[in-house]
C-alpha cells in the first residue's frame, strides 16, 4: 500500500476520482497495475495505475471491500460495470428516441478513464487512460456481448472503433476499426427524428456531438416557439438541423470553417421535410457574423453560442470566455424582445460557478440587463459525479431580458 497526498485523501472521500500527479505518485512502482491507497497507515481506496499519463496518475475503481480479492477478481467486477452501465441506457430507453448516445460515461459509470458511443450499430470505445490498454480485448469482447443481450441488437467485431485520447487533444489521434480491412465508415445516425452523418476514422471528431443530444432534448420547447434561431459555432449543423425540425423559419448557422458548414449542408440534403430555404450559412468569425447581421437589422429569438474551449483564427489563439467578453455585447444587440440566448462552456478546466460569474460579471459591466435563468449540463446517457467537477466539462446558461 501506498501513501498519497493528504488532499488526494480528502479528495477522494469526497467522490473525486481523479489522483493528480505529485510527489506521492511518484513513488509508485511503474510496473504496478493497481494501486492500494492507504490514509494513517489503513488502506482506504483502490486505484488503477496510470504510469505514462502526463496528468492523471491514477483512478478510483473501489473505496471500499477486500482490496486484495478485488484486484484478483478485476475482470469480473469490470463485466459487472459494463452491465449495469448499459442496462441503466436500456431502462431509459433512449434507443427509441435516438441511435447516438452514451452506453458507458467514464468516471460517472465507475469504469473511469472510458467512455463508449453507440452510433447505429457502430461503437465508438474512446481510452483517456493507457490503464486499458493491457484489458483491451477483454473489455470490447464482453462490451459486445452485453450490448447485444442487453439491448437486443446484433454488433459485430468490425463495427468497433477504438480511439485513444490518453493524450488529451494534442496528438488528435482518429478512431481505428477492429477490422483492419476498413479505413473509415460513413454512416447516417437518426437524433429525435433528424438524420445526420457521422463519420467514422476520418476525423479526431465524429461529426455529431452526442453529449449534447439529451441538452437538445431539454430545449426542445424552446425550438418550438421560436419563429428565428441564430446558431454561433455551428459545427456540422445539430442545434441548426434541431431548429428546422422545429418548423423556426429562419435559420442561420456561423463557423469559421466552410468544412463543417458544407456537411451541415449535407445534413440538411439528407431530410427532404426539411426546408432548406430557410437556411443560411455565414463562414465567417462569430465575432465578424454578430457585426454583419447587426448591419442587416436582423434579431433572433434564439441564439445558442457553444464555442470550442480555445479557438485560432490564425493569427492568435483565444478561449471561449475571452471571446464571450466581445461577443456576449453583441449576442443582446441582437436578441428579440422575448428572446433566449444560449451559452456553453465546454472545458473540464473550469467550474461551473466560475463560468457563471464571468458571464455575470460581462452582464454587469456592459450593462447588458440580462439574468441567468435555466442551467443546462450532461444528463441522461451522460449522467453527472457528484464532486468530480472535471466530469462535468459541458455546462450552459439560459439568459433572458431582465
Amino acid at each position: 500500500a501506498y501513501d498519497v497526498h493528504p488532499i488526494t485523501v480528502k479528495m477522494l472521500r469526497r467522490g473525486h476520482p481523479w489522483i493528480i500527479k505529485d510527489k506521492f505518485t511518484e513513488k509508485f512502482h511503474p510496473r504496478d497495475r493497481f494501486i492500494v491507497a492507504k490514509d494513517r497507515r489503513k488502506p482506504f481506496a483502490l486505484l488503477i495505475h496510470d504510469p505514462r499519463h502526463k496528468h492523471v496518475k491514477a483512478r478510483l475503481w473501489a473505496s471500499q471491500g477486500d482490496f486484495g480479492a478485488m484486484i484478483k477478481n478485476f475482470r469480473r467486477d469490470m463485466v459487472q460495470r459494463i452491465q449495469k452501465a448499459i442496462t441503466k441506457r436500456k431502462q431509459k430507453n433512449i434507443l427509441s428516441e435516438r441511435q447516438n448516445f452514451y452506453l458507458v460515461f467514464g468516471e460517472a459509470d465507475q469504469l473511469p478513464g472510458v467512455h463508449v458511443q453507440y452510433l447505429n450499430g457502430e461503437l465508438l470505445v474512446q481510452f483517456y487512460s493507457y490503464f486499458w490498454d493491457a484489458y483491451t480485448d477483454y473489455f470490447i469482447d464482453n462490451l459486445l456481448k452485453t450490448v447485444n443481450k442487453v439491448l437486443e441488437l446484433e454488433v459485430f467485431k468490425g463495427n468497433v472503433w477504438v480511439q485513444h485520447r490518453a493524450d488529451g487533444d494534442s496528438t488528435q489521434q482518429k478512431a481505428k476499426s477492429l477490422d483492419p480491412n476498413i479505413s473509415f465508415r460513413k454512416i447516417e445516425v437518426q437524433e429525435f427524428g433528424v438524420n445526420y452523418n457521422v463519420e467514422l476514422g476520418k476525423h479526431y471528431d465524429c461529426g455529431l456531438y452526442t453529449d449534447m443530444a439529451a441538452i437538445r432534448r431539454v430545449l426542445a420547447k424552446d425550438f418550438e416557439n421560436a419563429d428565428s434561431f441564430l446558431n454561433l459555432y455551428s459545427y456540422t449543423g445539430a442545434f441548426s438541423l434541431f431548429a428546422l425540425k422545429h418548423k423556426v423559419s429562419d435559420v442561420v448557422s456561423v463557423d469559421l470553417s466552410e468544412k463543417y458548414l458544407e456537411q451541415l449542408e449535407q445534413n440538411i440534403a439528407l431530410n427532404e421535410e426539411l426546408d432548406a430555404q430557410s437556411h443560411t450559412s455565414m463562414a465567417m468569425s462569430a465575432q465578424d457574423s454578430l457585426q454583419k447581421l447587426k448591419e442587416q437589422g436582423k434579431t433572433f429569438e434564439l441564439i445558442v453560442s457553444d464555442p470550442p474551449s480555445s479557438s485560432s483564427d490564425g493569427n492568435k489563439r483565444t478561449n471561449a470566455l475571452q471571446n464571450y467578453e466581445k461577443e456576449l455585447p453583441q449576442m443582446k444587440e441582437l436578441l428579440a424582445e422575448n428572446g433566449k440566448l444560449l451559452v456553453f462552456l465546454n472545458t473540464r478546466r473550469l467550474s461551473r460557478n466560475k463560468f457563471e460569474a464571468k458571464i455575470n460579471d460581462i452582464i454587469k459591466k456592459n450593462n447588458l440587463g440580462l439574468k441567468v435563468g435555466k442551467k443546462l449540463g450532461l444528463s441522461d446517457d451522460c449522467p453527472y459525479l457528484k464532486g468530480f467537477p472535471e466530469g462535468a466539462y459541458l455546462k450552459g446558461l439560459v439568459l433572458t431580458h431582465d
